[in-house]
């Protein structure tokens, strides 16, 4: 089949492997955000923890990062929003957008169910693991009428306020756009209908994939929305190239997670091979409707897996 042109790639930075490597120099973030943008790519993003997965925090990171590009758009991938006010959390947001001029986009997940480590961390920030899903649909909520109104006010469930007005606005119309995360859950895929600008997703085989997005686009018509305006994304982990390569890309998750990486590739879709067979992975789920797709590599030299992982793109007549 032919290549989809218009499909967008983005790269996460290594936020978390900072912390991991003990490595207390900026320049391994800034060198990959300026190279990212330099070969052509289309976004940026950060995950997100407070202390379940040390890291940078997200934020903070995109606003540096933004100050240094032009081009590039400026992602969470993804942004626990659930652990934040949702007043505190629009206000920054619309700053980070403000100050990078309309070029953030802010994808919600929920950590993963039954994870004492990242229950805890709700717990440690004052809230119950429970009820995060319904705590974040209410964020969405908040954070898109304050972006969008002023002197507002709100009652649910778990915020409550009168007369609030917050500036700056983001630079984007009606806000900035807002992703959220869903494997193969029903539930989740109906949130993403309803409410999400963007689909985030680390489905582990191409025809699931397929089978979710239409589901996604059913469900849109059925609530009243045009399904093409929900973006669909892919979130991938990859270590491609020789048998080192792919032995160093499985030690690295192994250390990520803390487990065994048979463990993480059945959880989350991780692509290790050859580039030839990376890029064969990569081409099923474009050709399954992905089209923005978000990789991360699992590889100690972050810029020289970015650099040939742009050679092998453009090759297939992805990057141009």
């Amino acid at each position: 089949m032919a290549i989809e042109s218009n499909c967008k790639f983005g790269i996460l930075l290594p936020t978390r492997e900072v912390i991991l490597s003990g490595r207390a120099e900026p320049s391994s973030i800034y060198d990959i955000a300026d190279r990212t943008e330099a070969l052509g790519f289309h976004s940026v993003w950060v995950g997100d923890s407070v202390v379940a997965k040390p890291r940078l925090d997200a934020l903070t990171t995109l606003a540096a990062v933004g100050a240094r590009t032009r081009r590039i758009r400026l992602g969470t991938a993804v942004y626990l929003a659930a652990l934040r006010n949702p007043v505190l959390l629009a206000h920054m947001v619309g700053t980070v957008d403000w100050l990078s001029r309309g070029r953030v986009d802010l994808g919600i997940g929920y950590s993963r169910p039954n994870d004492p480590v990242q229950e805890h961390e709700y717990k440690v920030l004052g809230h119950d693991p429970a009820r995060r899903i319904r705590m974040s649909e209410e964020s969405v909520r908040i954070i898109r009428k304050l972006w969008r109104e002023n002197d507002v006010s709100y009652a649910g469930a778990f915020s409550s306020f009168e007369h609030v007005t917050v500036e700056p606005k983001p630079t984007q119309p009606d806000g900035v756009p807002i992703w959220l995360a869903s494997n193969n859950i029903e539930p989740g895929l109906k949130r993403v209908a309803r409410m999400a600008d963007g689909w985030l997703n680390n489905i582990t085989d191409p025809k699931i994939y397929e089978e979710c997005l239409e589901k996604i686009r059913a469900y849109a018509a059925e609530a009243g929305r045009d399904p093409q305006v929900i973006e669909p994304g892919l979130y991938l982990t990859l270590a491609a190239g020789d048998d080192n390569a792919i032995r160093e890309g499985q030690n690295f998750l192994s250390q990520y997670y803390n487990r065994p990486y048979e463990a993480t590739a059945q959880a989350m879709l991780c692509v290790m091979g050859t580039w030839e067979q990376v890029m064969d992975k990569i081409q099923a789920y474009t050709e399954a409707g992905a089209r923005t797709l978000v990789l991360r590599f699992a590889a100690s030299d972050q810029v020289r897996h970015l650099e040939a992982c742009a050679e092998q793109l453009s090759r297939r007549g992805y990057l141009t």
